[in-house]
């Protein structure tokens, strides 16, 4: 079959998926590599829209494709050159339902219109999570309606936990908590608590966990310099360890006896989903979005609270039995629901009018 893919995504899901419909068959062709975003933004002119357009109309008339995939439209990023060709099949995945309070007031409502157009137009509607989906249901019937959230292609190779603590300098018995995560700060306009703040209540949690314990910590960004002041009043030296951005990261999760995520917004994030295929238990806040992408009880814990948290933390780091056995049934929930191979298929079904 011929699949149209999307003109913009995110830089991990869209290659992935890609690449995971082309081994399965399907003949896949990117139309255009414009940021409409640019656009209203003031970077690219009203011209460079419609030489774009007029360029896809001829592309769509040589290619005739059996399929329209869009990846990642919302009021700030709608897809202005698919559905006014009335494809075959027409499929928004990773959508939003709004957004756009922070575009010029003239083109927002132009923007506005052509989302709202392109969601009626949709044969299918993927949201990402919990509340893109809520906001959706007043624009999409529920029939065409989907919550599939990221997936992650599993690596075919993870290291034993004992090669990976002598390689990275970390003790054999010692339990170690994990959090990967990019250390941004507070963003005031979309009110969203920075991830500086969540690493901080995750250090709070170490009064109540074993005294041989030690937490890692893998990331960078704006907040890492007042967490490496932080880090530095931590007694036992060495009890928390800031090594910054990893290329590879499997040899932290591999590591780990359980991966920490304290971050009280409701969205799925993708390190959760890596530490479960790679064997380890999560402990994190019980969004709906985490209702998701963790089986709670089995593959990881939720917490209503920090206080919880603390209690998830206290009884997992004291219990490697527990830890080992949850994060056998991760790595097979994970490659079950959320691998990319799976979520290739629930696109083709969707592109298929299966779904």
């Amino acid at each position: 079959s011929h699949l149209k893919g999307g003109f913009s995504g995110d830089r991990v899901q869209v290659p992935s998926l890609i690449a995971g419909l082309r081994e399965r068959g399907h003949e896949v062709k990117i139309v255009s590599r414009v940021n409409v975003r640019n656009f209203w933004r003031g970077q690219i002119p009203v011209s460079r829209l419609v030489t774009e357009a007029i360029s896809i109309r001829k592309e769509m008339k040589k290619f005739s494709p059996d399929a329209w995939l869009v990846y990642g439209p919302s009021t700030k990023n709608p897809d202005l050159f698919g559905w006014w060709q009335h494809p075959k099949r027409y499929v928004l995945w990773h959508t939003e339902p709004g957004g756009g309070k922070s575009m010029p007031k003239r083109w927002r409502r132009f923007f506005k219109l052509a989302h709202r157009h392109s969601l009626a137009r949709a044969d299918q509607v993927a949201a990402h999570h919990p509340g893109s989906a809520d906001g959706l249901r007043a624009f999409v019937a529920p029939e065409r309606l989907h919550l599939f959230p990221p997936a992650i292609k599993i690596w075919d190779c993870i290291p034993s936990r004992e090669e990976s603590r002598q390689r990275l300098g970390l003790s054999q018995e010692a339990p170690v908590v994990l959090c990967v995560s990019r250390f941004t700060l507070d963003d005031h306009e979309r009110q969203r608590p920075g991830k500086t703040e969540m690493v901080l209540d995750l250090m709070a949690t170490l009064v109540s966990l074993p005294s041989d314990a030690v937490l890692v910590l893998v990331g960078d960004g704006p907040g890492r310099r007042y967490l490496e002041e932080e880090v530095a009043k931590h007694e036992p030296e060495g009890r928390v360890r800031l090594v910054g951005h990893v290329e590879d990261t499997r040899w932290y999760y591999a590591a780990c006896d359980l991966f920490a995520y304290p971050y009280r917004v409701d969205l799925p994030f993708v390190a959760i989903l890596e530490a479960q295929s790679c064997g380890r238990p999560v402990v994190t806040m019980g969004t709906r979005s985490a209702e998701v992408i963790v089986d709670s009880g089995r593959t990881g814990l939720l917490a209503k609270d920090l206080d919880e948290f603390q209690a998830h933390m206290a009884t997992l780091t004291r219990d490697r039995t527990l830890c080992e056995s949850m994060g056998r049934a991760g790595r097979e929930y994970i490659q079950g629901f959320h691998s990319m191979q799976t979520r290739v298929k629930q696109i083709e079904g969707m592109l298929y009018g299966r779904t």
